[in-house]
Parts: C-alpha cells; sequence; structure tokens
C-alpha cells in the first residue's frame, strides 16, 4: 500500500511551464514529418477508390433502410 501512494505523489511537470517556442514547435512537427512513411501515388489513389466505393454502397445501404423503416411505419401508423 506504501506504493501506491507514493507513485500517486509523483506528477510529472512540463519543462518550461507549458510554453513552447514556435520555431521550435515548427521544427519538432517537420522533424516528425520526416519519420513518417507517405503511400506512393498508386496506393493513394487505389485506397481512394475503396473509400469512394464503401461510401456509395453504405449509401445504398442506409437508404434501403430508409426507405424500409418508411414504408413499415407508414403503413402501420397510417393504415
Amino acid at each position: 500500500m506504501a506504493r501506491a501512494s507514493a507513485r500517486s505523489q509523483r506528477i510529472a511537470t512540463p519543462t518550461g511551464g507549458g510554453r513552447v517556442n514556435p520555431a521550435g514547435f515548427l521544427q519538432e512537427t517537420f522533424s516528425e514529418l520526416r519519420k513518417s512513411v507517405w503511400p506512393s501515388r498508386e496506393e493513394t489513389s487505389r485506397l481512394t477508390v475503396v473509400v469512394i466505393v464503401l461510401a456509395i454502397a453504405a449509401g445504398f445501404f442506409l437508404g434501403g433502410l430508409d426507405r424500409i423503416f418508411s414504408e413499415v411505419f407508414t403503413r402501420i401508423i397510417f393504415a
């Protein structure tokens, strides 16, 4: 039990009082972007097509459900 209370008292505080130098922030941002692995043009276009096709399929599916529920509720409520 003593360990749990000792751990809870240790709070890490950011250095510099939470202020970030704008130039340092941009430098760190560009450094992280250089580490990123960017997809190729072919992979980007292929995945874009996949997203568009899935969005259209989901739209038809949800539109069909809407039409079915609309008809069912119209016939039940206004029968």
